[in-house]
């Protein structure tokens, strides 16, 4: 058993059980807010740089969703961490939706990996308030586990922009 922490409680969890915790931060309860922001988490994948493992999700979104469309990538820092901003939009039935998702490796437990991905949805295109209250909320994320090991593949260098 390992002991896992909420922030309202600790309890001890079972090892064969996955963390499928998903936190998220709305507007408004009624309707569809302007923007949200969601962290939520994956294991057990094979990829070891946090760039490969971007690689994977965007192909795996480009199935996924309708009219998926990457508009960007970035190279990044989360609190030292490296990390891959995917940006991207698709169509969720009349809407088109706008999201910034980050990707960055923590660790887990003794050579384990998780992934946080970090992401802001909008309708339509992300406002400039919502493109900052983004960058600022990744921007005060402090890893207690941080893998900055985890860079990037062969070949690439140190992100200079840091969150």
């Amino acid at each position: 058993m390992s002991q896992y922490n909420l922030n309202e409680a600790s309890f001890d969890l079972h090892p064969g059980m996955k963390d499928r915790t998903v936190n998220q931060f709305i507007l408004n309860d009624d309707g569809p807010s302007d923007f949200s922001f969601v962290i939520s988490r994956a294991e057990d994948f094979a990829e070891s740089t946090v760039e490969a493992f971007a690689v994977r999700l965007a192909t795996e979104l480009r199935k996924a969703l309708p009219k998926f469309e990457l508009l960007r990538t970035a190279d990044l820092l989360v609190d030292g961490s490296a990390a891959v901003e995917l940006h991207y939009t698709w169509r969720n039935g009349d809407s088109e939706m706008h999201q910034r998702q980050i990707a960055v490796f923590v660790h887990a437990a003794p050579a384990q990996s998780k992934a946080l991905l970090l992401t802001g949805t909008s309708h339509g295109p992300i406002k400039d308030e919502w493109n900052t209250a983004f960058e600022t909320m990744v921007g005060s994320i402090r890893l207690h586990a941080p893998s900055p090991d985890a860079f990037l593949g062969e070949g690439s260098t140190r992100p200079t922009q840091e969150f």
